[in-house]
C-alpha cells in the first residue's frame, strides 16, 4: 500500500481523504490531530445571552452559526 503524507494535504483535503478512507486508522488520527491543533472557536458566550429575551437568543444564535458556517 502506497504511503500517504497527510502533512502535505490542507484541510479540506484531509477531511475529504479521511471520509472517503474511513477504515484508515492512520488516516483518522492524523484528522484528529490536525483538529486539535486549531484553536476553539467560541460561537457566543454565556454572558451574552443573560441580558437577551428568549426570542433575541435565538435570533442571534442563529446568526451566529449563519457566519460561522456561511449559510
Amino acid at each position: 500500500m502506497k504511503q500517504v503524507n497527510y502533512t502535505n494535504m490542507n484541510d479540506q483535503e484531509l477531511k475529504q481523504y479521511f471520509l472517503e478512507h474511513k477504515d484508515n486508522k492512520e488516516a483518522f488520527y492524523a484528522y484528529l490531530d490536525r483538529k486539535q491543533q486549531h484553536p476553539k472557536q467560541v460561537i457566543i458566550g454565556v454572558n451574552e445571552l443573560d441580558t437577551l429575551t428568549p426570542e433575541q437568543q435565538i435570533e442571534l444564535i442563529t446568526q451566529r452559526l449563519q457566519e460561522k458556517f456561511n449559510l
